[in-house]
């Protein structure tokens, strides 16, 4: 999935958001009109693909090599997701205190902020991905829509395969959260990502990020940057 914001101050005052294989011609599109507004617009982008030969040199990309606020205490840093930096470096610039930052997206990641530094976490299979799995590695099994509301005891195919990933992958991130919260002493969980209401249900204790956090969390981080000195 593409996405873009026009940010005015601290809102946002429109959201582009495209599907994965739309044409990047379009996409691109969207923010010259945006640039065009005036010479003052300032852009940061991320890209876990192909950086388009098309894109405005006045977009600048964020990497993984950045000069992030939090150290990175990971063993393989050239393999750190950058959604996974991004997200976890803009939350701990809003919140200034120790905690797990959890991203409900195609997987879903478990990142721990202890000391000002990311220390590492966990990946799991996230929502979808477990429904399509089911589905692709058996038989019989069939591709069912999730269910918010599924009940633990399914009655039925498709509620059985419900119960095994709605209430089950709830059930999960509570337990892996307790156990980070238990071992690194945090008080803060923080859950966000385009599957993150699929929790809301169960979880009512963590806080839950705003839709599209991921364009302001792009935002503070171009900010930190220009106040550092470092875009």
């Amino acid at each position: 999935m593409l996405k873009a914001a026009f940010f005015r101050q601290s809102a946002a005052e429109e959201v582009l958001v495209l599907p994965a294989d739309t044409h990047m011609d379009e996409f691109v599109a969207g923010l010259n009109r945006w640039l065009s507004v005036s010479s003052e617009v300032e852009a940061l982008a991320s890209c876990s693909g192909h950086w388009p030969v098309s894109m405005p040199k006045e977009v600048k990309l964020i990497k993984t090599a950045s000069n992030w606020p939090l150290e990175i205490h990971y063993d393989t840093p050239q393999t750190l997701g950058l959604d996974r930096l991004l997200l976890a470096n803009a939350t701990w610039l809003e919140f200034q205190d120790d905690l797990l930052v959890i991203t409900m997206g195609t997987c879903i990641t478990y990142n721990i902020v202890k000391n000002g530094a990311l220390k590492g976490g966990a990946i799991s299979p996230g929502l979808q991905m477990r429904f399509r799995a089911m589905n692709h590695y058996t038989s019989d099994l069939p591709l069912v829509e999730g269910n918010l509301e599924a009940p633990i005891l399914g009655t039925s195919t498709e509620g059985s395969l419900q119960a095994g990933v709605n209430v089950a992958i709830a059930k999960e991130v509570e337990g892996m959260s307790a156990q980070f919260c238990h071992e690194f002493d945090l008080d803060t969980v923080f859950i966000c990502g385009g599957d993150r209401n699929a929790l809301r249900n169960h979880l009512k204790k963590y806080i839950f990020a705003p839709s599209n956090y991921e364009l302001h969390a792009l935002k503070r981080i171009h900010e930190y940057f220009k106040n550092q000195g470092l875009s």
